[in-house]
């Protein structure tokens, strides 16, 4: 699997966004045109996921010193099951810095369990410490969720420290 990193339109956007407004809840993502504007920001990676020429996802992750976050991460519908998001992710972990960290919904329904579970057997560990999603539009509420990790958070003062860097650095400091 290549990970193709966007920095301008090109043919594998409209895919993208499709895939990115059908599989995020709208107070779970960007408009898909503030998207398009951070593809220069050279700490956000768009990156599409092609396999044997074949778009079948796409990652959206930010590196900092000692962190990974991945924003968003989606394979396409029809590929599901045939072990292309645990690809993505071996490879991305692969090329990861100290830590690696992301969101999930909370894990109160069958879909969302599966989820974590999935980030589970991928080596991420379910942080125990409340968290709440800031909003993408400034005046949005905040939405309950929880960050899953490779390593685990040892304690609340690093989690905070790793919640404040993300909302900071993912969403506030894009607030129009």
């Amino acid at each position: 699997m290549t990970f193709l990193r966007i920095q301008a339109p090109n043919f594998y956007l409209n895919n993208i966004q499709t895939w990115y407004e059908s599989s995020f809840p709208i107070d779970e993502r960007r408009s898909f045109a503030d998207l398009a504007i951070l593809l220069p920001c050279p700490d956000m990676h768009l990156c599409a996921l092609v396999d044997n020429d074949q778009l079948v996802g796409f990652i959206i992750y930010w590196t900092w010193e000692t962190t990974l976050f991945v924003e968003h991460f989606a394979i396409d519908p029809a590929q599901r099951g045939k072990q292309f998001g645990q690809q993505a992710l071996t490879q991305l972990l692969a090329s990861a810095n100290e830590y690696v960290i992301l969101e999930v919904e909370l894990p109160n329904d069958e879909l969302s369990q599966r989820r974590v579970r999935f980030y589970e057997r991928q080596g991420f560990s379910l942080n125990p410490f409340d968290y709440v999603q800031p909003p993408y539009q400034h005046g949005k509420e905040p939405i309950p969720m929880r960050l899953m990790s490779i390593p685990a958070i040892p304690d609340q003062g690093e989690f905070d420290r790793f919640s404040q860097l993300i909302k900071k650095r993912v969403y506030e400091r894009f607030y129009a």
